[in-house]
Protein backbone atom coordinates (compact mmCIF):
# COMPACT_ATOMS: atom_id res chain seq x y z
CA UNK A 1 0.00 0.00 0.00
CA UNK A 2 1.49 3.30 -1.10
CA UNK A 3 0.74 5.90 1.57
CA UNK A 4 1.33 8.77 -0.85
CA UNK A 5 -1.42 7.73 -3.26
CA UNK A 6 -5.00 8.43 -2.19
CA UNK A 7 -7.29 5.42 -2.24
CA UNK A 8 -9.90 5.43 -4.97
CA UNK A 9 -13.35 4.73 -3.53
CA UNK A 10 -15.14 1.75 -5.05
CA UNK A 11 -17.56 2.51 -7.87
CA UNK A 12 -21.16 2.82 -6.78
CA UNK A 13 -23.80 0.79 -8.58
CA UNK A 14 -27.50 1.57 -8.69
CA UNK A 15 -30.13 0.80 -7.71
CA UNK A 16 -28.61 0.61 -4.24
CA UNK A 17 -30.29 -0.43 -0.98
CA UNK A 18 -29.10 1.67 1.97
CA UNK A 19 -30.20 2.41 5.55
CA UNK A 20 -31.46 5.89 6.49
CA UNK A 21 -31.27 6.64 10.23
CA UNK A 22 -33.22 9.71 11.32
CA UNK A 23 -32.65 10.95 14.86
CA UNK A 24 -34.70 13.57 16.64
CA UNK A 25 -37.05 14.57 19.39
CA UNK A 26 -39.31 11.56 19.57
CA UNK A 27 -42.47 13.39 20.62
CA UNK A 28 -42.28 15.61 17.51
CA UNK A 29 -41.25 13.09 14.86
CA UNK A 30 -43.77 11.20 12.74
CA UNK A 31 -42.45 8.04 11.05
CA UNK A 32 -45.50 8.02 8.77
CA UNK A 33 -44.46 11.39 7.31
CA UNK A 34 -40.91 10.10 6.83
CA UNK A 35 -42.23 7.03 4.99
CA UNK A 36 -44.44 9.25 2.81
CA UNK A 37 -41.46 11.43 1.87
CA UNK A 38 -39.46 8.34 0.96
CA UNK A 39 -42.19 7.20 -1.43
CA UNK A 40 -42.65 10.72 -2.82
CA UNK A 41 -38.95 11.04 -3.63
CA UNK A 42 -38.04 7.45 -4.50
CA UNK A 43 -41.30 5.86 -5.57
CA UNK A 44 -42.74 2.65 -4.20
CA UNK A 45 -40.24 0.68 -2.15
CA UNK A 46 -39.92 -3.12 -1.91
CA UNK A 47 -42.47 -4.73 0.41
CA UNK A 48 -39.69 -5.90 2.75
CA UNK A 49 -38.65 -2.26 3.32
CA UNK A 50 -42.04 -0.79 4.21
CA UNK A 51 -41.37 -1.03 7.94
CA UNK A 52 -38.79 0.66 10.14
CA UNK A 53 -37.08 0.12 13.45
CA UNK A 54 -37.19 2.58 16.32
CA UNK A 55 -34.89 3.06 19.30
CA UNK A 56 -35.67 5.42 22.17
CA UNK A 57 -33.23 7.10 24.55
CA UNK A 58 -34.57 9.81 26.80
CA UNK A 59 -36.39 12.42 24.71
CA UNK A 60 -34.74 11.22 21.49
CA UNK A 61 -35.82 8.54 19.05
CA UNK A 62 -34.00 7.12 16.05
CA UNK A 63 -35.90 5.59 13.17
CA UNK A 64 -34.09 3.39 10.66
CA UNK A 65 -35.65 2.93 7.24
CA UNK A 66 -34.15 0.86 4.42
CA UNK A 67 -34.54 2.52 1.03
CA UNK A 68 -33.57 1.71 -2.53
CA UNK A 69 -31.88 4.63 -4.27
CA UNK A 70 -32.47 4.53 -8.04
CA UNK A 71 -29.45 6.73 -8.89
CA UNK A 72 -26.76 8.91 -7.35
CA UNK A 73 -28.91 12.06 -7.46
CA UNK A 74 -31.80 10.67 -5.40
CA UNK A 75 -30.31 10.79 -1.90
CA UNK A 76 -29.69 14.53 -1.34
CA UNK A 77 -33.23 15.78 -2.18
CA UNK A 78 -34.73 13.12 0.10
CA UNK A 79 -32.40 13.95 2.99
CA UNK A 80 -33.11 17.66 2.56
CA UNK A 81 -36.88 17.03 2.73
CA UNK A 82 -36.55 14.78 5.80
CA UNK A 83 -34.38 17.35 7.59
CA UNK A 84 -37.18 19.92 7.23
CA UNK A 85 -39.64 17.75 9.19
CA UNK A 86 -40.50 18.75 12.77
CA UNK A 87 -38.22 17.27 15.43
CA UNK A 88 -35.49 15.98 13.12
CA UNK A 89 -32.04 16.69 14.57
CA UNK A 90 -29.70 14.61 12.40
CA UNK A 91 -29.46 11.82 9.85
CA UNK A 92 -26.92 9.07 9.32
Amino acid sequence: MDLMKPEVPPAQTYPQRVPFKIIGRGAEMDPGRIAALIETHLGAQPAADLGYTANHRGPYTSFTFWVTLPDEGAELPLRTAIHALPGVVMQL
